[in-house]
């Protein structure tokens, strides 16, 4: 097991550039909660509870292991009225290069039948990022990067490591879960260097790592099928030297008493919600509310994003050895038009959050007593969004920039208990 995360570990950080969806968070992490629209505080799901709501793994029996991941592909698209390269009134049109994202997820968990149960878990769990630097070159001009999309590129990965402890009696359970985050990102970008040539602007990526928790608690209503829970997850706080404030500074945000109006501090926010799950012989519904304080956390706050609702919901119908899912998951862009058309171009250009409708459907098998896999695809859309940028830099703008931010994504994972 050892050896199975240390290898998921090094695959998530050297080849996942992750787009995430409600903002820059996974709607879910485990291919069962995806099925079913990203919902899971309520709901058990096996080893997977252990990453959406700690209280619940007192549910489960025995030990038990999942192993899979996520394959995630977004499809960004940019359009804009001006700085095309060849410098004229018809803008650029382009798609991120950045597409292939392999996300991992490992959870094992133990009853330890005396009313405790613990875990333990590791997964990607938000991140975000574009790559333009094609967007260029389209005409061959490789001495025009101050036109198109300036090669802008971002990579932001986040990876969590938790340990739940949970405790139940009965028809209720409390749980608590330390949380160790790596994050890293990357942020660069080409501008004119005032003598008809470029400049890089970038220092590559810097990583961080930073301390939470996340804590859970459950009751089912007796004799209803009803279970209704809570969850809670703290911020975390994470530093990237010489990333935000040096793209910061190059788009000529100076200001402030430090020398520039960005720090490198991009604080993963706090969030909390509710969830509730009816289960009558083979059905679940459930459906889950969860706020995410985008609007208070240190960095996304100076963006000018805003607090998020999520809304969610799904469905299971079991068959034997045959589960079926499906859910729906709706958020609102967060991203908030500025005034300032420097800080939108950063936002919708370098890290679109704009999807806001996700379609899930789901399957599981139990192939025998002690193995099963579990199946879960997606589709999320993202309206098209157009805001003014001016002059992003220097004295070349992108006039208007419409964004979509479309995706697709297939999780797997393969679950064994004993």
């Amino acid at each position: 097991m050892k050896n199975t995360i240390f290898t998921l570990s090094t695959i998530a950080l050297i080849t996942s550039a992750v787009h995430a969806t409600n903002g820059d968070n996974l709607i879910a992490t485990g291919a069962k909660a995806l099925g079913m629209g990203g919902t899971g505080i309520a709901h058990y799901n096996g080893s997977e509870s252990a990453t959406s709501n700690p209280a619940l793994i007192t549910k489960g029996k025995g030990t038990q292991f999942s192993f899979g991941g996520t394959y995630f592909r977004p499809d960004v698209h940019v359009d804009t009225t001006a700085g095309n390269v060849d410098n004229n009134a018809t803008g650029t049109s382009a798609d991120s290069d950045a597409k292939h994202n392999i996300i991992p997820f490992v959870t094992a968990t133990t009853n330890l039948d005396n009313g405790f149960a613990v875990g333990v878990s590791m997964y990607g769990s938000a991140g975000m990022g574009t790559d333009w630097r094609h967007a260029d070159t389209q005409d061959g001009n490789t001495t025009s990067s101050e036109y198109g999309l300036y090669g802008m590129r971002s990579n932001l990965m986040l990876l969590k490591f938790s340990v739940p402890v949970a405790y139940g009696q009965d028809n209720w359970s409390v749980g608590v879960a330390p949380v160790i985050m790596y994050g890293s990102l990357d942020m660069s970008f080409n501008k004119s260097n005032g003598t008809g040539g470029n400049a890089d602007v970038g220092n590559g990526s810097s990583s961080d790592i930073g301390l939470g928790y996340e804590l859970g608690g459950s009751y089912t209503l007796p004799d209803m099928g009803l279970t209704v829970a809570a969850r809670y997850q703290s911020a975390i706080m994470m530093e990237y030297i010489d990333q935000i404030r040096t793209t910061g500074l190059a788009f000529q945000f100076n200001g402030g008493a430090t020398g520039a109006e960005f720090s490198d501090k991009l604080q993963q926010p706090a969030e909390y919600g509710f969830g509730i799950d009816w289960t009558s012989g083979d059905l679940s519904l459930t459906a889950d509310w969860k706020k995410i304080q985008w609007g208070t956390a240190e960095g996304y706050e100076r963006f000018g994003w805003l607090d998020q609702n999520v809304y969610a919901v799904g469905a299971e119908y079991r068959m034997d050895k045959l589960a079926l899912r499906a859910g729906y998951n709706y958020a609102k862009n967060p991203i908030q038009q500025s005034t300032d058309g420097r800080l939108n171009a950063l936002n919708h250009v370098m890290f679109p959050a704009v999807t806001e409708k996700h379609y899930t459907l789901g399957a599981g098998y139990q192939f025998t007593k002690n193995v099963g896999a579990d199946l879960s695809l997606m589709y999320a859309t993202s309206p098209k969004v157009t805001v003014p940028t001016g002059t992003a830099y220097g004295t070349v703008g992108l006039g208007d920039v419409t964004v979509s931010n479309n995706q697709k994504a297939a999780a797997f994972n393969l679950n064994y208990s004993f």
